[in-house]
């Protein structure tokens, strides 16, 4: 059962009003100490929880914020609501999210947050529905997975990939492959266009080209991968995520193929099981709390201001290679365990391992 602030005013033998006064983060002087403290002590006794939209409606904050992102939840998606939820507590917020895509789910979507009193929203798809239908608006910030335009805050795909690819010339290598399920095309064509294109620049010192090899036209047969990787001779292995990298890496060693010696694999995302590859799996980390901290900031400002049409931030966060054994590199981290919690990411498990 719900308690309100009718059954509080009840309880107390004090008026509504009263009770509002009690409860309020104002600080009013509109009712005394004494009983100020008996109103919150019942209050807490039933453990009351005010009606955010009411609360909304009388000019109040529902210290509330609203994620608007894909259907599907990835590993990053959750790792990104994760560090977000983290975020907003620290300023007392809490989070309530939606789903959808296409015109009429984002459409629902946002009327949904709406309709819950949200303070403001963090749209995370790759279009932003808050431009592109007429709602009751609040602020917002717009944080796709990968951006051309209009965008707040993203990552740079391409930093990360570039940042690599001079580290293994470096090293000696000159010949890629970029392995992908369907290189271009889809949800993540931009965020893979930019990983792509940091490959490009990363081998332009030494005018090289990478080549592209897809696992559908491989038929999807892991086999088939590495006879064409047999026939290719790649001195480096890229694959567009670190699932089909160390999937990859299990099919090479179990055909005889040494990882890193006969050829180097890293992969994109910078998931925790990178670590826990039967040759720890290089990557490429996307700063997932950078971007959270950044939103939530610009969100906070932007809800103060009561800023509802905000201009472009367009601030980009360069994603960062992470150097492991299949790349020939030390990595002294996986000689560590983390002392309490595990998590699915390699930045926050070695943020958080203290």
């Amino acid at each position: 059962m719900a308690f309100t602030m009718k059954d509080i005013a009840k309880i107390a033998g004090v008026s509504q009003q009263a009770v509002a006064a009690a409860l309020s983060d104002r600080g009013t002087s509109k009712v005394s100490e004494k009983t100020r403290e008996r109103v919150r002590a019942i209050a807490e006794k039933l453990h009351y929880v005010p009606n955010q939209n009411a609360k909304r409606l009388r000019g109040g904050s529902s210290n509330t914020i609203g994620i608007y992102g894909v259907p599907y939840v990835s590993v990053l998606e959750q790792s990104l609501f994760f560090e977000l939820s983290v975020e907003l507590s620290r300023y007392g917020y809490n989070l309530t999210v939606n789903y959808g895509m296409g015109e009429k789910a984002s459409e629902q979507a946002i009327r949904n947050l709406l309709s819950h009193g949200v303070d403001g929203i963090i749209v995370t798809t790759m279009d932003n529905p808050m431009t592109q239908f007429e709602v009751d608006s609040v602020p917002y910030v717009f944080s796709p997975t990968a951006g051309k335009e209009n965008y707040d805050v993203v990552v740079d795909h391409a930093a990360g990939t570039r940042e690599a690819m001079k580290a293994l010339v470096a090293k000696g290598r000159k010949s890629v492959v970029c392995l992908a399920p369907t290189f271009m095309g889809g949800y993540y064509e931009e965020a893979n266009r930019q990983k792509y294109q940091g490959i490009v620049e990363g081998l332009k010192e030494i005018g090289a080209t990478p080549t592209i090899l897809t696992v559908e036209e491989c038929g999807g047969e892991g086999a088939v991968v590495v006879e064409h990787l047999r026939q290719m001779a790649p001195d480096i292995l890229f694959c567009i995520n670190d699932y089909f990298a160390g999937r990859m890496l299990s099919l090479l060693l179990a055909a005889g193929i040494r990882v890193p010696d006969d050829i180097m694999v890293f992969g994109y995302d910078g998931l925790s099981i990178c670590d826990l590859c039967a040759v720890p799996l290089s990557t490429v980390i996307q700063p997932q709390k950078k971007r959270a901290e950044i939103a939530v900031k610009l969100l906070l400002e932007r809800i103060k201001e009561g800023n509802k049409t905000p201009a472009p931030a367009g601030i980009k966060l360069p994603s960062y290679f992470y150097p492991s054994a299949s790349c020939g590199f030390t990595n002294e981290k996986i000689q560590q365990l983390p002392l309490y919690n595990t998590f699915s990411m390699l930045e926050t498990n070695w943020e958080n391992r203290l």
